[in-house]
């Protein structure tokens, strides 16, 4: 199987035994995005990145993930430029603003509709876009369809056979995509292979949950822990996809 720089690291996620290689890409990806934003290459100094910013701006998400790797100085010119947009566009809209009409007297009330006031548009628009997520979910596109194409390859479906599942996002995810990607030939391997592994991994973790839920009735005292002491956090990652036991990502 021949290697090349999109193949790399979806073999390697396979190779780390992660409880999902999508949550070791994904969390990789996006420890690569902040660095590349706020970290000592200094991105958020060039003027074509700045405008993506001003324009995008961030997720709460981010803007803590931001926060948590440092740099204040940059992160303080990064939200600077973007409020003065902020402020320039609220302006605007408070210029044109008219009061929303009134609602009938009598009758159930209704939730304020967007297209009925133009103010709450365009602060529904300024809040729902981040660059951090939007560059995020170009790269796991990407190691997605890098995934199927090496299913074509015995030896990477190998590792896929060995791997220990997905978290139930990214299972998700998987579904969604594999009719678009798969040929009919492949197809009868994938979904057996992959409903098989979530039967099995789901089932792994959860008897390792129940073994630490045991473990605090008194009757277990002095008895081995096995593999369950760090079970919450692989739980709530293959439930959710996430690291909880993670340490904030720092600029070292």
């Amino acid at each position: 199987m021949k290697e090349h720089i999109d193949t790399i690291p979806v073999n390697e996620a396979f190779e780390s035994g992660d409880e999902c290689p999508f949550c070791y890409l994904e969390r990789m990806a996006d420890q690569r995005a902040i660095r590349y934003v706020i970290g000592p290459g200094a991105s958020y100094m060039e003027p074509d990145i700045r405008e993506i910013t001003n324009r995008e701006g961030f997720c709460g998400a981010h803007y803590k993930k931001m926060y948590d790797f440092g740099n204040a100085l940059g992160n303080a010119l990064i939200m600077q430029t973007y409020l003065d947009g902020v402020l320039e566009e609220l302006n605007k809209e408070a210029e044109s603003f008219t009061l929303p009409d009134k609602r009938p007297l009598f009758g159930a009330k209704k939730a304020a509709q967007a297209e009925d006031i133009p103010m709450l548009q365009w602060a529904k628009n300024r809040g729902s876009t981040c660059y951090l997520c939007q560059k995020l979910e170009f790269n796991m596109h990407r190691y997605f369809h890098t995934f199927f194409v090496l299913l074509k390859e015995p030896e990477f479906r190998a590792k896929v056979e060995g791997c220990k599942g997905f978290c139930m996002r990214h299972f998700t995810q998987l579904l969604e995509n594999a009719k678009g990607e798969l040929s009919n030939a492949h197809r009868e391997w994938f979904y057996p292979t992959v409903i098989r592994l979530m039967k099995e991994n789901l089932g792994r973790v959860k008897e390792d949950l129940d073994w630490f839920v045991g473990m605090f009735d008194y009757r277990s005292a002095g008895r081995d822990w096995k593999n369950s002491r760090d079970a919450v956090s692989r739980t709530m990652q293959k439930l959710q996809g996430l690291y909880p036991a993670d340490p904030p990502y720092k600029e070292k």
